[in-house]
């Protein structure tokens, strides 16, 4: 992933992260991101209260020095991007069935009756 991409992506997760309550394995992946820049800028940065920009000027300069930072970085960052296509899911039922769901692993209400009427 491009440097500039991955820190805002990096800048993104954890602004969510540090100001929203989210469930499940969502939160645990963005609060594993926040949890490894804040030891890394730890007493040089207040990772959930820098300003976004300065953040971001700071992962990139960590970034470029430090490749072991980078591929770590990026690794937590496209795995928060994984779970969160996963949790897309919509159903609406007004005279017909509309399912949307996108990546999920699970199974949808009409996957299981469609199913049914096959045989």
């Amino acid at each position: 992933m491009e440097l500039s991409l991955l820190a805002l992506e990096a800048v993104k997760i954890v602004s969510y992260v540090a100001n929203k309550a989210t469930d499940g394995a969502l939160e645990k992946a963005g609060a594993n991101l926040l949890d490894f820049l804040s030891k890394r800028f730890r007493g040089r940065l207040a990772v959930q209260s820098t300003e976004s920009r300065r953040l971001e000027a700071a992962i990139i300069s960590e970034a470029e020095s430090n490749p072991a930072f980078k591929s770590e970085l990026e690794k937590l960052v496209v795995n928060y991007q994984q779970i969160q296509s996963t949790n897309y899911i919509t159903q609406n039922t007004e005279k017909g069935v509309n399912i949307n769901a996108a990546n999920n692993a699970g199974t949808v209400v009409g996957q299981q009756i469609q199913s049914q009427f096959r045989q």
